[in-house]
């Protein structure tokens, strides 16, 4: 069960997206739960800058380029 404090659209979207990944640790699985298709998700994932990478997260390879890649500063243009 999921509880929302308040009625702000943006925030209740991000919640429930993060929340429905971390359950199923699946886009497919995750956009059915969500009752929309990986495509609309995939959006909303971009949209809300959710950090999402299941298959990376299980490759420590992956960890340490994400980290330093975090870490980094921003490139100035």
């Amino acid at each position: 069960m999921i509880t929302l404090p308040d009625l702000n659209l943006m925030d209740s979207e991000r919640r429930l997206v993060s929340e429905a990944l971390a359950r199923t640790d699946s886009l497919v699985e995750a956009a059915k739960l969500l009752g929309t298709d990986r495509h609309v998700l995939r959006r909303l994932i971009a949209k809300h800058g959710i950090r999402w990478w299941p298959y990376a997260q299980q490759q420590p390879r992956w960890r340490v380029v994400r980290d330093a890649a975090q870490t980094r500063p921003p490139r100035k243009m």
